[in-house]
């Protein structure tokens, strides 16, 4: 089934940003956020009946993100904060990922009220793993909490995630289960902006 989404005006802006902006550069972009600064590393859509959610993952761990660059050398891959020359290959021990949900009607510009598709948002479940090429490896949870923003219209869930000598390079994917399981979606994060491509996907 083909998906048609009219999108509000805002959210499109910044999904656009989100894919294009710093990706020639190789540069993450940090957003503050009420839990810390983050980098954002991945996105994705979803449709279900008449809502549309639009999903962002980023990784928060103090300043670690932060001037944090990728380069591409004739050893491979290394990553580097801005005028340094300190390199860096494997993610903090733990690692906070804030994963921002917006909930609205598709295919409309109005406001969307701030308790809307509350029953689709509220208690999901998740699962993440860590992935390097085709290898995927399962990680165990340490903590998740939820947030909801009436004000600004949206949820936060904090995943608390293992990662002591994972490697920048590898993939975080992360299984999201709403509604105890009638809509479930699939995202991938990684600190490699030019593959933060948005994907959409329609729950039946």
């Amino acid at each position: 089934m083909s998906l048609r989404v009219r999108f509000p005006f805002h959210f499109l802006i910044g999904a656009i940003c989100l894919l294009s902006s710093g990706a020639a550069a190789g540069e993450l972009q940090i957003k503050k956020t009420a839990f810390g600064m983050g980098a954002e590393v991945g996105s994705g859509l979803v449709e279900y009946h008449k809502t549309c959610v639009l999903f962002r993952v980023l990784f928060i761990s103090g300043d670690f993100f932060k001037d944090l660059q990728e380069r591409k050398t004739s050893n491979g891959i290394e990553f580097r904060k801005k005028k340094s020359k300190a390199t860096y290959a494997s993610f903090p021990d733990q690692l906070i990922v804030d994963l921002e949900a917006i909930p609205w009607k598709c295919g409309t510009t109005e406001m969307t009220p701030p308790d809307y598709a509350s029953g689709l948002m509220e208690a999901p479940s998740f699962e993440v793993a860590w992935k390097r090429g085709d290898e995927t490896r399962r990680a165990e949870l340490l903590a998740t909490e939820q947030h909801h923003h009436p004000l600004g219209f949206g949820w936060s869930y904090l995943l608390t995630v293992p990662s002591a000598s994972v490697p920048l390079t590898d993939s975080l994917v992360i299984d999201v289960s709403l509604r105890h399981g009638i809509c479930q979606t699939h995202l991938t994060a990684n600190l490699d902006p030019r593959e933060h491509r948005m994907i959409p996907n329609t729950c039946d």
